[in-house]
């Protein structure tokens, strides 16, 4: 295990994500781990634990962007800012901002996704798995009302 192999598996998914927003969820559920544990908090849900409901949850958020979803992408860019990353032998996590626009089907008008995403990484049998994803819109300040539930 080096930090270059992790480097390469962030490179990797970030791909996968861009696969993912046209509508495509197996590239990004190539990475993540299949043990029990895993865990997956998607903006669009509540957390899910367990190989089985990630899977069912990643699959049900990128219906979104397939023919037909609300936001499928004719055209879409990504771009992602880091904000920080490390890494053990055994552990490593990201925080990035993920942001994809484009226009999508039947609107002239650009859209704009953004998300700030944590990812935790776990070195399993030989290769780095996501054992954990959050992903949420806030991605600038907001006043404390906003967490509270009306």
């Amino acid at each position: 295990m080096t930090e270059q192999d992790l480097n390469d598996v962030i490179a990797g998914f970030r791909d996968a994500l861009r696969d993912y927003v046209k509508g495509d969820p197996e590239p990004v559920m190539s990475f993540f781990s299949d043990r029990d544990d895993v865990t997956l908090a998607n903006p669009l849900e509540p957390p899910r634990r367990g190989p089985a409901e990630v899977g069912e949850a990643a699959r049900r958020a990128a219906s979104n962007f397939q023919v037909g979803g609300p936001l499928h992408f004719e055209e879409v860019s990504s771009s992602f800012q880091e904000i920080s990353r490390f890494a053990t032998s055994e552990l490593g996590y990201v925080l990035q901002i993920e942001q994809h626009e484009g226009r999508v089907a039947g609107h002239n008008d650009t859209v704009v996704t953004v998300l700030r995403a944590t990812l935790v990484f776990r070195y399993e049998d030989g290769v780095w798995k996501i054992a954990y994803r959050h992903a949420d819109p806030i991605t600038s300040t907001r006043p404390p009302t906003t967490i509270l539930r009306t």
